[in-house]
């Protein structure tokens, strides 16, 4: 077969992968869709076929990869409710540094499909025909001409920025090319510190009193009592003390769902919505490059020493990077954390609020910023052990093997719930007042319990709390969003105890 007739074939090879990738797609296309699905393939079939000089090896490679690409979208589609986007690749690493997290949302049938793939691969190689003389010229001017053409089309394309509309719209690989190509541009970049710079935390302005403010984010939590009256009322009574004697709570609308927690965490830190972002809405960490303004930039210019805690190790979203450019003073990673209890594989909520308490011990006079993230109510909960009987302590479902995972997630709830009264209890006593602001980052990624009770679920909660607050006021149930959260923070406390400007 000549080179061209195995190009058709890796053609007709990723057409058959990308059809079934999730959310499905229109076979009416646009002409630019269509060409720049095109360019992709040549692009990709040039290289391996430059380096390789096999062309049904370069076939097979090509279609391969769009195949692998489909079946890791769709199992992030079933776990997140999101195809693979282009950001993704930026974490592919976390895979093998961190694969408890990842590996355990691929099915044993797709785990086969990857393996009969990289088998595959290894016969093509050895097997396949090697051309005499590869014609590296024309390889060469395919390759230059399809990445302009990448370039071009991407630009071109009609794209919301929804992901699975844009999908549907599209088709899955045009879709994801589309989202690299342009993503990878130096405006994404441009875009994301400049709005970050007009953000709302770039005003100068500082609270009259300095109360101790923590920021606590955390994992996966939400009112599980929204998913019925099976579930145990008192399961957040502290939770619920909490929002009495709160100056706000409500529902939190977040920009995630069962997972990408620094989609959340970005918003809250900064103050700017998703529409704002670009393509940097996606995994903005990974376009963060310089110092920015940010909320806890905010309270340093106040004075405040500024901390960051997270039991789970520095490196993950980049964290250990990312955040001495917004302005944090300090980061506490879970190698502080290693005499630290567990509940499940994680470190237990109970130690994060010790975390916390010591951090704000260890400001002395200085006022402090604490933003914690915990970590203990992290999937993948279908790897956790459910004792026998356990499941009646949090809802009435009962002990079918089907509700072990709301039985695991309602228990790291439950002590999430056991930490908030501990944090409050030990708060009220100490002299300086203490403000928290308390939410969840996204509900759990747990779409086959929320379809079995028919009860889908995408807000979390928040509340936002004064250690010295008169508890007899009228407190507001007021939903909002993450990108609004810590702004809504810095107005009580001005609103609280006044603020001058800064100059």
């Amino acid at each position: 077969m000549t080179v061209t007739l195995w190009f058709l074939v890796s053609m007709i090879g990723s057409c058959m992968a990308e059809a079934v990738a999730l959310p499905r797609a229109s076979f009416k296309r646009s002409w630019r869709a269509i060409g720049l699905g095109v360019a992709a393939l040549a692009l990709l079939f040039s290289i391996v076929l430059w380096v390789s000089a096999r062309p049904a090896f370069a076939a097979l490679v090509t279609a391969s990869l769009v195949a692998l690409l489909a079946i890791v979208s769709n199992a992030k589609h079933e776990s997140l409710h999101e195809p693979f986007v282009f950001t993704d690749l930026s974490l592919f690493s976390q895979l093998f540094r961190h694969p408890r997290l990842y590996l355990p949302f691929l099915s044993a049938g797709k785990v086969v499909a990857i393996a009969i793939g990289a088998a595959l691969f290894v016969a093509a190689f050895i097997f396949g025909p090697k051309l005499p003389r590869l014609p590296h010229a024309s390889l060469a001017l395919v390759a230059l001409a399809s990445l302009a053409a990448i370039v071009r089309l991407s630009s071109r394309l009609d794209l919301s920025l929804l992901l699975e509309n844009d999908q549907r719209r599209y088709g899955f690989f045009s879709t994801f090319i589309a989202y690299l190509s342009n993503g990878l541009r130096p405006a994404t970049a441009r875009q994301l510190h400049a709005a970050l710079a007009s953000g709302p935390f770039a005003r100068t302005a500082a609270p009259v009193a300095h109360p101790d403010v923590i920021v606590i984010q955390s994992e996966s939590f939400f009112d599980a009592r929204r998913l019925g009256s099976s579930i145990e009322p008192s399961l957040l009574k502290h939770f619920d003390a909490a929002c009495r004697e709160s100056e706000q709570y409500g529902e939190l609308t977040v920009p995630a769902w069962g997972a990408n927690t620094m989609r959340t965490e970005f918003a809250v830190l900064t103050g700017l919505p998703e529409t704002r972002l670009g393509y940097a809405r996606f995994y903005p960490y990974a376009f963060v490059r310089t110092r920015c303004t940010t909320i806890a930039a905010w309270f340093k210019r106040a004075g405040y020493v500024t901390r960051a805690i997270h039991p789970y190790f520095a490196d993950f979203f980049g964290r250990a990077r990312v955040f001495p450019l917004m302005h944090f003073d300090s980061f506490t990673d879970i190698s502080a954390f290693a005499t630290a209890p567990r509940a499940g594989p994680h470190v237990a909520d109970s130690a994060v609020a010790d975390a916390i308490l010591e951090a704000l011990e260890a400001a002395g006079d200085q006022p402090a910023f604490v933003m914690a993230m915990t970590m203990e109510n992290h999937g993948p909960l279908h790897l956790e052990h459910v004792g026998p009987g356990e499941a009646a302590q949090y809802h009435g479902e009962g002990e079918d093997p089907r509700w072990h995972d709301l039985t695991a997630y309602l228990r790291h709830l439950s002590n999430a719930d056991v930490m908030i009264g501990a944090l409050m209890r030990a708060l009220a006593q100490r002299p300086r007042e203490s403000i928290v602001c308390f939410y969840g980052d996204h509900v759990p990624a747990l779409p086959k319990i929320f379809n079995s009770l028919n009860k889908p679920q995408h807000t979390s909660d928040y509340f936002i709390w004064c250690s010295h607050g008169t508890r007899t006021e009228r407190r507001t149930n007021k939903p909002m969003s993450a990108a609004r959260l810590g702004l809504t923070l810095v107005k009580l406390i001005e609103a609280k105890h006044g603020a001058v400007s800064m100059r």
